[in-house]
C-alpha cells in the first residue's frame, strides 16, 4: 500500500479589469486557493478552488492536511471520511467542507493517475460531449443591452447554454432577454443567474412579471437554496424552470430541494459540497429521482462525473481568469468531453501557484 506524503498549498490572486456586481456581491478580483498531494511514490495530484476571499490554503493545513498525510493513495473514498471525522468537532460543513473537498479531488487525481486512466473511466461516466454551459456576460448599466447581447451573441454557437447575470432593472432584462431570445441559435438555452438577488419569492415574482414573456433553460439561484418553499414557489408560479445549488456545501441542502421540486435541474459546486467523493453520491441520489445535474464551474473536474459543465471563455475573457492558468483540462470540440490524459489531466501554471506558499 502507498500512503500519501504531503499536502502542499498555494493561494494566487488575480485582479479583474473592471468589478462585477453578482447579486448583492461586488468583484475586483479573483482569489485561487489550491493544493497539490504526493504520495510516497512521488506521484502527485492538484485542485483548486475560488477562495471566496476565506483562508483556503490555511484551513487545509490546520485543519485537513493532516488526516490525509499517511492514507492509502489508492482509496481516496476512505480517506475523506477520516478526514471528516478528523475535522467534524469544527464543522461538517461550510469552509471546513470546502477544504476537504479541495484535498479529496486532489486525491483522486492521484488515485487515476496510479490506476493509468482518466478519472471519468475510473468512475465510469463515459467521455461523451457533456451539456456545456458558457458564463457569456455580467450586464452593468453603463452598457446597453444591445451591447450586452452583442458579446452572448458572438460566444454563443456550439453551447447547450449560454448565461447572463440579472441587472436588478427589470426594463433592461425585458430589453435583453427579448434580444436574446429573438437571435440566440434555436439549439443554445438562455439561463439568467441571480445569483441569491432576491429577498423572497414575492419580490422575485413581482421582478420577473416585468420581464415580458422570458424563455429560459433556467432561472439560477433566485433565493438563498435554504428557502426551497420560496424557491418551489417562484418555479410553481413564474412557470420558469430552476436550478439552484451554487456554493452548497451540505448535501441536505440539495435534498430539500429536490424533494420540495424547487429545482429542474440542480446546482452542484464540486469543491463546496466536499470533492468528488460526496458529489458521486449526489448525482446519483439526483439521477434516482429524474433530475440532472449541472456544475458549477470548475471544468476540469465536473466534466469527469458525467454532468453539465460550466465553464468561462478558455481564450481570455474579463470575469474569471481561471483558464489562464490551466494546463491541459476538458477538451472543447464537439461540446464538452472531459479530458483523455490519466488522472483528472490537468495541472495548474506554476508561475501562478506556487507551493512553497508564498502569495503570488
Amino acid at each position: 500500500m502507498t500512503l500519501i506524503a504531503r499536502i502542499d498549498t498555494a493561494t494566487a490572486v488575480l485582479p479583474l479589469p473592471a468589478p462585477l456586481q453578482l447579486g448583492a456581491m461586488t468583484v475586483t478580483r479573483r482569489e485561487y486557493g489550491a493544493v497539490r498531494a504526493t504520495d510516497a511514490d512521488g506521484t502527485t495530484g492538484v485542485a483548486y478552488c475560488l477562495s471566496r476571499e476565506a483562508p483556503m490554503a490555511e484551513l487545509v493545513e490546520r485543519l485537513i492536511a493532516g488526516h490525509a498525510v499517511g492514507a492509502d493513495a489508492g482509496d481516496p473514498a476512505a480517506t475523506w471520511e477520516r478526514m471528516l471525522r478528523g475535522s467534524a468537532i469544527v464543522g461538517r460543513v461550510g469552509l471546513v467542507r470546502r477544504a476537504i473537498g479541495l484535498v479529496d479531488i486532489a486525491l483522486w487525481d492521484i488515485a487515476a493517475r496510479r490506476a493509468g486512466q482518466p478519472l471519468w473511466r475510473m468512475l465510469g461516466a463515459g467521455d461523451e460531449p457533456r451539456p456545456s454551459m458558457l458564463v457569456a456576460a455580467y450586464p452593468t448599466p453603463d452598457r446597453t443591452p444591445r451591447a450586452v447581447a452583442d458579446e452572448v451573441l458572438a460566444q454563443a454557437d456550439g453551447w447547450t447554454n449560454v448565461k447572463i447575470s440579472r441587472l436588478p432593472d427589470p426594463a433592461y432584462m425585458r430589453e435583453l432577454i427579448g434580444i436574446l431570445n429573438r437571435e440566440l441559435p434555436r439549439d443554445t438555452g438562455l439561463v439568467v443567474d441571480v445569483g441569491f438577488g432576491w429577498r423572497d419569492a414575492d419580490e422575485a415574482l413581482a421582478e420577473i412579471g416585468q420581464w415580458g414573456d422570458p424563455r429560459l433553460a433556467w432561472l439560477e439561484d433566485p433565493l438563498l437554496p435554504e428557502d426551497a418553499a420560496g424557491c418551489a414557489r417562484i418555479r410553481r408560479e413564474s412557470g420558469l424552470p430552476l436550478s439552484v445549488g451554487d456554493e452548497v456545501t451540505d448535501p441536505a441542502v440539495l435534498r430539500a430541494l429536490v424533494e420540495a421540486e424547487a429545482v429542474d435541474v440542480l446546482r452542484l459546486d464540486v469543491v463546496a459540497i466536499g470533492g468528488v467523493t460526496p458529489a458521486r453520491e449526489m448525482i446519483a441520489w439526483a439521477a434516482e429521482r429524474g433530475v440532472p445535474v449541472s456544475g458549477h464551474v470548475y471544468s476540469e473536474v465536473t466534466a469527469h462525473l458525467g454532468i453539465g459543465v460550466e465553464t468561462f471563455a478558455r481564450d481570455g475573457n474579463p470575469y474569471d481568469p481561471a483558464p489562464s492558468f490551466i494546463v491541459g483540462g476538458p477538451r472543447f470540440e464537439g461540446g464538452v468531453r472531459p479530458a483523455d490524459a490519466v488522472g483528472l489531466g490537468f495541472g495548474l501554471d506554476p508561475s501562478v501557484f506556487d507551493f512553497e506558499g508564498r502569495l503570488v
